[in-house]
C-alpha cells in the first residue's frame, strides 16, 4: 500500500511556524538565562568545581538524548521497521539538535582541566609523584592525553552532527519528492552509523563521565550509558507524542497500537536499565577490590543513599510496575506520566554518577537546576523550531500507510 494514496486531509500534521517559533523563543530564554547563571560559577574558585560539574550532568543530558533520537531513527532504518514511521519523525526532529552539541561542548573544553583530575598531573612519570590518580594512570598513559582527548571528542562531536542532520533532512526531503530511494539509502548508512553511535557514545562516556575518577574503572560503564539513553529517548519520543496527540495533532495517524510498542520498547529498557546497574554494582562488590568498591562508597555515604535509593523505586519499581500491564500501555495518562517521569530520572541518575565524585555531601545545588535549565532550555528550544518546519510524520514514506494501519494483533 503506498502512503500516497492515505488520507491525511484530517489529521493535524504540522504545528504552524507562529506556535513553534512562540514555544522555541521560551525555551530558548530559559536556556540562554540557565546557561548564564551557570557560566558565571566558572570563573570563581570558590565554586568552580560546583557549577562545572552541574554543567558536566547538564551537558551529558542532552547530549543523551539528542544522540540518543539520531540513533532511534536509523535503528528504525536499520531494521525496516514500518510501525514505527509515524513516530519516527519525532526522533529525527530531536536528533537534529545534534550540531548544537559541538557548542554546549566549549565550556567542557575550556574547563577540563578542572573536572577531570588526570589533566592536572604534571610530571606523571617522575617516580617520586605518586598520588592515587597518578598510579591509576600508569597503565592508562597512551590513552588519558590531552591531544589525544581533545581529537577523540572532535570526531564523536563531527559525526553525531552529521549523522542527525542526514536522518532530518533526507526524511524531511521525501516530504517533497516521495522518493522511495532516499529511503532505501538511508536504510543501506543506518548499520555504519548505529555501530558508530555504540562506539562514539561508549567512549564519551569513558571520556567525559567515568574520567571524573580515572582510578576507577569498569567495562560495563559504556552499557550503562547506552541503556540509560536508549531508555530516556524512548520516553521521550512517547511523551512527545502522547503531549501532540492530546493537543489534536497526528489524530487518525497516530494510535494505540504505536503507544502499546513504545510502552512495551520502555518497559523492556527499564528492565535493562536495571539489569546492567545491578551486574555492575554485583561484580565490583563480589571481586571486593578495593580501589572498584571505594566508587560505590562514595555513591553511599554522606547523604547520597537516598539518591541511590530514589533512583531504585522511581527509576526502576515505578515504571517497571507502572508499565507491566496492557492496558497501562495504552492509557494516555499513565503513559505519559511514566515517559516524563523517566526522562527526568534520567538527569537524576547521570547526577548520581557524577556528583558524588565531586561533592562529598548529598545536596543540589542552584547550579544543578541552572545547568539542566540551561542545556535542557536550548535543546528543547531548538526542538520547538525544528518541529514547525515539516510535517509531523513522514507524509510520503512509502511504508506510512503500513504503519497507520499497524495493529499488534
Amino acid at each position: 500500500m503506498s502512503a500516497m494514496n492515505t488520507d491525511l486531509s484530517a489529521a493535524r500534521l504540522q504545528i504552524p511556524a507562529g506556535v513553534a517559533n512562540r514555544w522555541s523563543m521560551i525555551f530558548g530564554g530559559i536556556g540562554l538565562l540557565g546557561l548564564a547563571a551557570t557560566v558565571s560559577g566558572f570563573f570563581s574558585e570558590s565554586t568552580r568545581t560546583e557549577a562545572l560539574s552541574a554543567y558536566l550532568v547538564a551537558f551529558f543530558y542532552v547530549l543523551t538524548l539528542g544522540v540518543g533520537a539520531m540513533f532511534f531513527a536509523a535503528l528504525q532504518h536499520l531494521v525496516g521497521a514500518r510501525w514505527s514511521v509515524v513516530p519516527r519523525r519525532i526522533a529525527e526532529n530531536y536528533g537534529a539538535f545534534t550540531p548544537w552539541i559541538a557548542l554546549l561542548f566549549i565550556p567542557i573544553a575550556v574547563f577540563a582541566k578542572d573536572i577531570l583530575p588526570w589533566m592536572n598531573i604534571e610530571g606523571i612519570k617522575n617516580p617520586e609523584y605518586k598520588t592515587a590518580v597518578a598510579l591509576a594512570m600508569e597503565s592508562k598513559t597512551w590513552y588519558l592525553t590531552v591531544p589525544f582527548f581533545y581529537g577523540r571528542a572532535a570526531f564523536y562531536l563531527l559525526f553525531w552532527a552529521f549523522a542527525g542532520l542526514y536522518y532530518y533532512r533526507n526524511s524531511v526531503s521525501v516530504d517533497s519528492t516521495g522518493d522511495a530511494h532516499t529511503i532505501l539509502k538511508l536504510r543501506k548508512s543506518a548499520p555504519v552509523v548505529v555501530i558508530l553511535f555504540g562506539l562514539t557514545l561508549s567512549f564519551a562516556s569513558f571520556d567525559w563521565l567515568m574520567g571524573v575518577d580515572p582510578t576507577w574503572a569498569t567495562t560495563m560503564f559504556g552499557v550503562y550509558a547506552f541503556a540509560g539513553t536508549m531508555l530516556s529517548t524512548l520516553a521521550l519520543v512517547t511523551g512527545t507524542a502522547r503531549t501532540l496527540h492530546g493537543y489534536g495533532y497526528m489524530e487518525g495517524v497516530i494510535n494505540d497500537e504505536h503507544y502499546h510498542d513504545l510502552g512495551k520498547l520502555m518497559f523492556g529498557f527499564t528492565v535493562f536499565w536495571a539489569y546492567i546497574a545491578y551486574s555492575m554494582f554485583m561484580l565490583i562488590w563480589y571481586a571486593n577490590l578495593p580501589e572498584e568498591t571505594v566508587w560505590y562508597r562514595k555513591h553511599w555515604e554522606n547523604g547520597w543513599s537516598t539518591l541511590t535509593w530514589t533512583l531504585i523505586l522511581l527509576h526502576f519499581l515505578v515504571p517497571f510496575f507502572g508499565l507491566m500491564a496492557r492496558n497501562a500501555k495504552r492509557h494516555p495518562v499513565i503513559l505519559k506520566a511514566i515517559a516524563y517521569l523517566l526522562v527526568v530520572m534520567h538527569w537524576v541518575d547521570l547526577f548520581w554518577l557524577v556528583t558524588p565524585l565531586v561533592r562529598e555531601h548529598m545536596a543540589f545545588t542552584w547550579y544543578d537546576f541552572a545547568a539542566v535549565l540551561g542545556t535542557a532550555g536550548l535543546f528543547f528550544g531548538v526542538a520547538a523550531r525544528t518541529f514547525g518546519k515539516a510535517a509531523l510524520v513522514p507524509i510520503k514514506d512509502p511504508y506510512l500507510a503500513d504503519s497507520m494501519g499497524y495493529d499488534n494483533g
